[in-house]
């Protein structure tokens, strides 16, 4: 009895230790064990002629193992990211770029307003009214101006349907309508702007989340190898190999790992947000899957060219905008002529207003042309000449301004790539270099040769190496990514 005892203690002290993932399985002390162990041996040895029943012994332990492999085989549904669905979820649900399809359709109703220039207008004007003649009936028809006095009391009615039609302005409607054109252009680009900026917006989010996921993963095993690494310690300390001051460093490693985890947890959590923000979904940082970047050759060809860039095609279209503008301002100063018709019909009558509009009748029509000429506005039309030719200089400043940054920006990165490729190489070099020494280790350690605690010194720089090799590998994909977007033309 005491031998089972004895047997059943270890196997509890055993099972007590950290998992590899670093969480433990009993945190039951081994003397509560060998307490209660010990009572329960001591209350069989009173009872008499009591055999031992075997059946519930054997049921409890099946259930026990039933209960177990049907846990075990449970899995919880993990939320898979990748990159392009997260890419594909934000275009789609992106503000800006719903608000450029609205900025698109708007320039394309505007376009259908300048067109509507090229045709003639058609109004209906109905009037109805009392005329009273304070005169007496002795006064004539006057004119003044654009009044006309008349000579009686009576009611009177018109419907008049008038036509107007821009027969030649110099071209002004045709630069009007080009305005229109362009700036269709113009939303459409910003469109392609837009989605471009998105894309490597989530690009670099995704980027910053998968390295703080795999961080945060280096770091959980880092931890369960620190706790080995503290528990190995205290062994050493007593049985008298080394100093206190050393297993408290020791510990001290597992605390800083366990608060760099929450940090990582904090920092994965607030990416996630980030992310929700373009996609629109909702994301649970306890049960996510990151995929990571494929590691490829480096295929990116430099043909980055700023001139196919939707920056350049913004400005240059402004710019012609601007330049249409201006020849409009100059051609608005030359006669405008333009055709005009009336037809008009009229009905009155002295004493009855429904036999007035009863009367109404065919009265007048007539048709004529109109040239209109400014003279003299105050200056006002060369002041916005002026501010024209200083928005068109301007533009051109600012064209240049922002295809120097996206040259600078392609050029940086450029580099960026360059340094990865050769940082690669040395950080494979150092992994294989720790793993050969890992494995060293571990031959020693079974020969007795090292201790327990190099070779987890040996683990735990392994996953170090290993983590920044995949960092290095997650950044440099991700760059090339970057380059190929901003290297993609404007059809």
């Amino acid at each position: 009895m005491h031998s089972a005892s004895k047997s059943f203690t270890s196997y509890v002290t055993a099972f007590s230790r950290p998992t590899s993932k670093g969480a433990y399985a009993t945190e039951r002390p081994t003397s509560y064990v060998q307490a209660n162990v010990s009572e329960r041996t001591s209350q069989s040895r009173h009872k008499r002629d009591v055999r031992p029943t075997v059946f519930p012994t054997v049921f409890t332990a099946s259930c026990i193992i039933f209960l177990f492999t049907l846990f075990s085989n449970i899995t919880f549904a993990a939320q898979i990211l990748d990159l392009e669905r997260v890419t594909e979820l934000a275009l789609k649900n992106a503000y800006d770029v719903k608000l450029s399809n609205i900025d698109i359709d708007i320039s394309q109703a505007m376009k259908k307003r300048a067109y509507s220039l090229y045709y003639p207008t058609l109004n209906v004007r109905w009037n109805s009214e009392y005329a009273k003649d304070m005169s007496g009936g002795t006064s004539q028809v006057t004119v003044v101006g654009d009044t006309i006095i008349g000579d009686n009391t009576r009611y009177q009615n018109s419907l008049s349907l008038a036509a107007s039609w821009n027969l030649f302005d110099f071209g002004s409607t045709g630069r009007k309508v080009l305005i229109a054109k362009k700036d269709v252009d113009v939303k459409k680009t910003i469109f392609i702007q837009q989605v471009r900026d998105i894309k490597i917006k989530v690009l670099n989010l995704y980027t910053d989340l998968l390295i703080v996921y795999k961080e945060l993963e280096a770091k959980k095993e880092l931890l369960s190898l620190y706790r080995e690494l503290s528990l190995a310690k205290e062994r050493m300390y007593s049985a008298g190999m080394i100093s206190r001051i050393e297993v408290v460093d020791e510990a001290l490693k597992a605390v800083k790992t366990l608060d760099a985890i929450d940090m990582l947890r904090l920092k994965l959590k607030g990416l996630l947000q980030d992310l929700s923000f373009y996609t629109g979904d909702d994301y649970d940082e306890n049960s996510l899957w990151i995929e990571g970047f494929e590691e490829h050759e480096d295929d990116y060809a430099n043909d980055f060219e700023a001139e196919k860039s939707p920056e350049f095609k913004i400005y240059s279209l402004e710019i012609e905008k601007k330049r249409a503008e201006l020849d409009i301002l100059k051609r608005e100063q030359l006669p405008q002529f333009g055709l005009y018709s009336r037809y008009v019909w009229y009905g009155q009558n002295p004493d009855n207003y429904d036999a007035s509009i009863r009367d109404v009748r065919e009265r007048n029509y007539y048709v004529g042309i109109s040239a209109t000429m400014p003279i003299f506005e105050g200056f006002k039309r060369s002041s916005e000449m002026q501010k024209a030719t200083l928005e068109i200089d301007r533009l051109k400043i600012e064209k240049q301004k922002k295809l120097a940054e996206l040259t600078n920006r392609h050029a940086k990165l450029n580099e960026t790539r360059r340094m990865y490729v050769k940082g690669i190489e040395t950080q494979k070099d150092m992994l294989t270099k720790v793993e050969r020494k890992l494995t060293m280790t571990g031959r020693l350690t079974e020969q007795k040769v090292v201790d327990f605690v190099d070779l987890l010194n040996r683990r735990i720089e392994l996953i170090n190496q290993r983590f920044e090799l995949t960092k290095a590998i997650n950044t440099r994909v991700s760059t090339i990514k970057e380059l190929q977007i901003l290297s993609e033309e404007i059809n």
